[in-house]
């Protein structure tokens, strides 16, 4: 059974997103994995640090999100132990002892980092992660700390 739930744990974590729509302007990030078309559904609303790496061309190459709460890192459970690595495809990967879910979402360099506290809905879809909307929070006029 151990193998079983091996295997099935990293198929789910190279799941790689069918949408990714980041607006800068705003700092709100929606990356859906699978439509909720009605069926069960639960959404956790949680604040969590998070840091987003860019290209050169703003697009989106990794998502960071540390400091999950303890019920979320339960239910991310699946994503423990993956494979994911920043050669691999498309991703998800959590650190559990540490509270942080890592989102692969692309390989190529990195041009900028942008990191700030951010709220964070992670939607559930009859148990398996759907859709994650993120939205970095402003701190003192700025969208967040941007590194290049």
């Amino acid at each position: 059974m151990a193998v079983v739930s091996d295997v099935r744990a990293v198929a789910m974590s190279m799941i790689a997103p069918t949408q990714v729509d980041w607006r800068q302007e705003t700092g709100r990030l929606h990356i859906r994995y699978e439509h909720t078309d009605g069926r069960h559904i639960h959404t956790e609303r949680v604040q969590a640090r998070a840091v987003l790496d860019l290209d050169d061309r703003g697009q989106v190459l990794d998502v960071d999100i540390k400091g999950l709460p303890r019920p979320v890192v339960q239910r991310l459970a699946p994503f423990a132990g993956s494979r994911v690595t920043e050669n691999s495809g498309p991703g998800v990967s959590l650190d559990a002892d540490a509270a942080w879910l890592w989102l692969h979402l692309r390989r190529g360099p990195r041009a900028e980092q942008l990191r700030g506290d951010a709220q964070v809905d992670l939607t559930f879809l009859e148990g398996a992660l759907a859709e994650i909307a993120l939205t970095l929070l402003p701190t003192q006029g700025h969208a967040a700390e941007m590194s290049s």
